[in-house]
């Protein structure tokens, strides 16, 4: 399961500089949830399944303004499992970071330090002052000078080191399936057809659903649970204030689940929201299915223009189709419940390394990375590095060389030769390391003559 970290501190500190910097991305927006008060930003940390989430900044103001970016940064500590607390080293130690100090040491959960804009000798002298808030783990750091980052990097990679891999993969835990969608888009209804009783409460009004439900549902396959989640907001009219939604609950949905199945409402378009969440749960590394539900009030020709327009926005993930089903007359719901033990099945399979390296082999013979200068990278064996979601690691030299396309074409390659349906794949490069690289090459004494003897026919 993906370790998710929340950035927080109070305003101009460095938080969205480093976490711009840590995702790799100018704009570090990977999940942009529209309409929120102040967007929380979600983004992968660069070659990591780890979810860094980019907050506003906490101030002492009294306006309905501070209090959102208030609410929305306790939002993404509650659903963070660690938190990087920033601070600025050339204002000091001020009271308000004392107040966020004391606020979050509440949570119990793992805090790390991050003194920003420790650009010298002088200003790292007296940064100790920040030892009083009584942190165990602290890091200095510029993020604007490239000052300090490496050890951020490792910690955090010590972070992805501590996420059980198969925590949830255990074939013989209860299958969890999280359903997550906008308001009204049948998530309750789709549970209860699913349970055959009322078991969720239903209602035409939006925002029924408040709190992460779980449901036990036995099939005669596997023990399931069934999370349904509150949906997103959307506005109501373009006068009123914009949508306000927290993905607080739904992110942790889908932490839990071994499947995510979003639900889209057919009586009307796909929307950004669908596609946000859909871009959060890919994130995350979930295998997710797409059940575009209200299957009952669509014609012929209504559904084949929906489906081409579903298409169309989710090209970043071609290998999803989505299934249509009407969750109130149970239409396509067994099918729904199939196609998700089979993605979570595909999740947790065993990867062969002598398969593995055989289609790396046919991939790269019939398309050969791009040149990259005068070297060309050379991808030389791969094998298994994790599951839920499949993860592989692919070891040779240059690999930082290789441009993004050859690597989704890499990924369709080995997702159509491992069948791997609607489950999302992770690839990972490992460049080998040349153990002589920082040796000085010392020449016997047989070796020096000779060359003296080149220099000197050189110059005759």
């Amino acid at each position: 399961m993906s370790s998710v970290i929340a950035i927080v501190g109070r305003p101009n500190v460095g938080k969205s500089t480093l976490f711009n910097i840590l995702t790799g991305s100018k704009s570090a927006i990977v999940a942009d949830f529209s309409g929120l008060t102040r967007d929380r930003k979600y983004g992968n940390v660069k070659d990591s399944s780890l979810v860094l989430i980019d907050t506003g900044g906490i101030s002492m103001e009294d306006n309905d303004m501070s209090e959102a970016i208030k609410r929305q940064t306790e939002n993404a500590i509650e659903e963070a499992d660690s938190i990087l607390f920033i601070v600025d080293a050339i204002e000091g130690l001020l009271p308000l970071d004392e107040a966020i100090a004391d606020s979050l040491r509440k949570q119990n959960k793992r805090i790390i330090l991050i003194i920003n804009k420790v650009d010298n000798k002088d200003i790292e002298s007296y940064s100790s002052e920040f030892n009083k808030l009584g942190f165990e783990e602290s890091i200095n750091v510029s993020a604007s000078h490239n000052i300090g980052l490496s050890d951020i990097r490792t910690t955090l990679n010590n972070f992805e080191d501590s996420v059980d891999i198969d925590e949830l993969s255990s074939p013989h835990d209860s299958l969890k399936i999280s359903i997550i969608g906008r308001p009204n888009a049948g998530k309750s209804t789709l549970i209860n057809q699913l349970l055959g009783e009322e078991r969720v409460l239903v209602s035409p009004e939006s925002g029924t659903t408040r709190d992460s439900i779980e449901v036990p549902l036995t099939s005669s396959k596997k023990d399931i649970t069934l999370i349904d989640t509150a949906g997103m907001r959307r506005k109501r009219s373009i006068k009123e204030e914009t949508e306000k939604f927290s993905v607080s609950k739904s992110v942790e949905s889908i932490k839990k689940a071994n499947v995510v199945i979003l639900l889209l409402d057919s009586s009307e378009d796909i929307v950004d929201q669908d596609i946000h969440l859909l871009g959060l749960t890919l994130t995350i590394g979930r295998p997710v299915i797409i059940a575009a539900n209200k299957l009952d009030i669509l014609d012929n020709k209504r559904r084949i223009e929906l489906e081409n327009n579903i298409n169309r926005k989710i090209r970043f993930a071609r290998y999803l189709e989505p299934h249509f089903i009407s969750a109130k007359q149970g239409i396509g719901v067994k099918k729904l419940l199939s196609k998700a033990e089979k993605a979570y099945h595909n999740s947790i399979k065993e990867l062969d390394t002598a398969a593995l390296n055989k289609i790396l082999k046919e991939a790269v013979f019939n398309q050969q990375p791009p040149m990259s200068g005068r070297f060309r990278p050379k991808l030389r064996y791969v094998h298994a590095g994790g599951k839920n979601p499949p993860k592989i690691v692919i070891h040779g030299n240059n690999l930082k060389q290789l441009k993004d396309s050859y690597t989704k074409y890499l990924e369709n390659f080995f997702r159509d030769h491992l069948n791997l349906g609607e489950t999302p794949l992770s690839i990972h490069y490992k460049d080998q390391h040349n153990p002589f690289s920082n040796k000085p090459n010392k020449l016997t004494d047989r070796q020096i003559k000779k060359r003296k003897r080149l220099v000197k026919r050189k110059k005759k």
